[in-house]
């Protein structure tokens, strides 16, 4: 499994989090802000990531402007052309958007510039988009709310430094006042290089304001394949 690959499926877990509520928890007083951050593993993989979505007017209850500011670290092991590599990849991004809201669906649009640094150990010759790149990045969210308690979520995104993209989609289900379940399909990669992957997570609600995360499932690639588990903690203000 390529690095580069491996970093935006740890950078998207928490794409749809700040669309899939929907936009947040409704709280007595509407939260001007959100922050997550948590972790993303495999068997020879391991992933940081933290993010901020802010509504600079208003709140995110309700559809207005967006800032999104986000980073991602980490490293991976992973086999080319016969040999042994080992790699990392570091990403900061800075996106505006806007959000648009109805009482049962959400559709938000980011964009803006992101700096991404990888590298590997040896050098690998099939991997030529290796130091400090700058580009752009476009990110897409949505969600639908057809019942009570039920939500289907879509997130995609691209980012041109390292031409790495990504796609989710995952149901929510709400199944007790502070639990949800939320399995997940996702697709990502870079040039020369694709990976999927399918598992569940599980939420639970530890006050109105703050939600833990935490979940698995199976992955697949053109190196290997293997279990993931992902963590992660969601927080509005």
């Amino acid at each position: 499994m390529n690095v580069a690959a491996g970093a935006v499926v740890a950078a998207m877990v928490p794409i749809q989090v700040d669309s899939a509520d929907p936009a947040a928890p409704l709280l007595a007083k509407p939260p001007r802000w959100h922050l997550f951050f948590g972790f993303d593993g495999a068997e020879e993989s391991l992933f940081g990531h933290d993010g901020l979505v802010w509504a600079p007017a208003g709140h995110l209850h309700e559809t207005g402007w967006r800032l999104r500011a986000g980073s991602s670290a980490g490293v991976h092991t992973y086999r080319s052309a016969g040999r042994r590599f080992t790699g990392e990849l570091y990403t900061l991004e800075l996106l505006g958007g806007f959000q648009w809201l109805t009482p049962v669906s959400g559709f938000a649009v980011y964009a803006g510039p992101v700096v991404q640094d990888a590298s590997s150990d040896p050098r690998d010759p099939d991997r030529p988009r290796q130091g400090t790149r700058f580009g752009a990045k476009l990110k897409l969210e949505g969600w639908y709310r057809p019942a009570d308690g039920v939500y289907f979520n879509l997130s995609g995104q691209y980012a041109s430094a390292a031409q790495t993209y990504a796609i989710r989609f995952a149901p929510t289900l709400e199944i007790a006042a502070r639990w949800a379940l939320e399995p997940e399909v996702a697709a990502f990669g870079e040039p020369g290089h694709d990976a999927r992957r399918a598992g569940l997570i599980v939420e639970f609600r530890l006050s109105e304001r703050w939600r833990l995360r935490a979940g698995g499932g199976w992955r697949t690639d053109s190196d290997e394949d293997g279990s993931y588990a992902t963590v992660e903690m969601k927080i509005w203000r």
